[in-house]
């Protein structure tokens, strides 16, 4: 082929092809293997790039083939930007990129989104996905292909009828494949998209024209769904807090949680991210109607923080509790991080499952209540549980001393791996909370869970209001699974305050 500059001209690609002659850096032949080399790097992938004698034929077939490429035309200017450092034959490239460029379909940063979610996923049919969304005369696959390889080939296709891109759809394809929690987080990812394009009712149209997801793939009504907070001082100050969180949907194939995104901010402005996202878990679970429950991981230093009475949402004029909404408990971070005293924890822990089971109670001879705090006290509450390992409950005598975290009777409970501990955040030992933590542990006329006795109860205290001094406004329940630990995992970086 003969690479004259009069048949160059002709074509669509010459006008890109002359601004690059200007460029210093591909002036040589080294300087453009070079660049071709960085490009193909920066895609993570091999482009079939021709070498040429003369340096014209070489500027040709770098620009005709990141032009094939979805994303070749602005790799290859992100590399010259890189060398040439802002020079003015940069400038003119730039413009002329903008012009030979559509616009993106999705941003750079989505799109990793995307492949974060469906890293390890598996779906096993997505030839055939390939082939119905391209259709026929679609160019083919090797047999073995990837989802970076389908997503890239139906970025260069125009989209269907519906007016969605068919990227999009090859979402919507997956989610209707995988578990419900991996799909609800898949088609928000194509809403997000959608509406950014302005193609909310066409994706609506689409949907509704979709075959139904198969009943396997959504758990039954009212299964367990949880939504587990860690909150822990962050600093030096200790006027900072972290907040962790991870939720699953659906446990028909055991504890998987998936973790979201870390923020820090002060105790005040955690109550409103509490509150978004268990606004967001309702959205993206509503329809599924489960039975949703939150579980607050703290430290011992702050294991009697109020946060049954935070509020669930972020806007409402009459702010409820969210333990008057969901069974909310109490679990502990110091157990979790310490396997030593795992054992105790487990044994404990099958024996309080098992008599729940039963008869929704707590056996009276299997609860244990702390006469005192003190050092007499604390050796006989441990000397209890050493004795008698069907012991699965421990009242305190007394709320949890912050300035004796680790030596008091909440301390003493974990270690023995006790599975239930109930406090007053104030007084322990008056009659009404007495009376009311009877009625909880043993009340076996009571046909409700022990935890929605507890829901009830701070629902009616909420009733009654603060000045009534309802106990079971003040109530902390620790309620410990050892099947479901989430952590000792690395702290993830926080990214900003918003939870959206």
């Amino acid at each position: 082929m003969v690479w004259a500059e009069e048949s160059a001209e002709r074509g669509t690609l010459w006008p890109l092809v002359d601004a690059m002659r200007k460029i210093t850096c591909l002036a040589d032949r080294s300087g453009r293997n070079l660049v071709a080399r960085m490009v193909c790097d920066e895609l993570r992938e091999q482009l079939p790039f021709e070498e040429h004698k003369q340096a014209v034929g070489h500027l040709y077939s770098l620009a005709e083939v990141c032009t094939q490429h979805p994303k070749g035309l602005t790799a290859l200017q992100r590399v010259l930007e890189r060398i040439e450092q802002g020079s003015k034959p940069m400038a003119a490239l730039r413009a002329i990129v903008a012009e030979m460029t559509a616009l993106e379909i999705l941003p750079a940063e989505e799109t990793k989104r995307l492949f974060t979610l469906l890293h390890g996923v598996v779906v096993a049919d997505i030839a055939d996905i390939y082939e119905t969304i391209a259709g026929p005369a679609a160019p083919r696959l090797r047999e073995q292909t990837t989802y970076l390889e389908v997503f890239r080939a139906l970025e260069t296709m125009n989209s269907d009828p519906s007016g969605i891109p068919k990227p999009l759809l090859l979402v919507e394809h997956i989610a209707a494949r995988v578990r419900p929690e991996l799909a609800i987080e898949l088609r928000r990812w194509v809403e997000h998209q959608a509406i950014r394009m302005d193609l909310a009712h066409e994706l609506k149209a689409v949907r509704d024209n979709a075959p139904d997801t198969p009943d396997l793939l959504a758990p039954p009504p009212r299964s367990a769904a949880y939504l587990l907070l860690q909150l822990q001082r962050e600093g030096a100050t200790g006027d900072r807090y972290r907040l962790s969180h991870w939720r699953q949907l659906d446990l028909s194939q055991g504890w998987s949680p998936h973790r979201g995104r870390d923020l820090v901010d002060d105790l005040e402005a955690m109550k409103e991210h509490v509150a978004a996202l268990i606004e967001e878990v309702e959205e993206n679970w509503g329809q599924y109607r489960p039975d949703i429950h939150i579980e607050i991981i703290l430290p011992s230093e702050i294991i009697s923080l109020d946060v049954d009475q935070w509020p669930w949402e972020t806007d409402s004029l009459i702010p409820e509790p969210i333990g008057c909404r969901y069974p909310l408990v109490v679990r502990s971070l110091d157990r979790m991080v310490r396997r030593k005293w795992h054992r105790s924890w487990h044994a404990r822990w099958e024996v309080l499952v098992t008599q729940l089971k039963i008869s929704h109670a707590i056996k009276r001879d299997s609860a244990c209540w702390s006469r005192a705090s003190t050092g007499d006290g604390l050796r006989e509450l441990m000397s209890n549980f050493e004795r008698k390992p069907k012991l699965v409950s421990l009242v305190l005598s007394a709320p949890p001393q912050v300035e004796k975290a680790g030596q008091d009777e909440v301390a003493v409970g974990l270690r023995a791996g006790v599975p239930l501990i109930v406090w007053h955040r104030e007084k322990c030992d008056s009659t009404e909370f007495v009376a009311m933590v009877e009625e909880l542990l043993h009340g076996e006329d009571d046909p409700h869970h022990l935890l929605e006795r507890v829901r009830l109860a701070r629902a009616t205290a909420f009733q009654e209001g603060s000045a009534a001094r309802h106990v079971c406004e003040k109530l902390t329940i620790l309620f410990d699974d050892p099947a479901r630990v989430v952590v000792p995992v690395p702290p993830a970086a926080p990214e900003g305050v918003s939870v959206a």
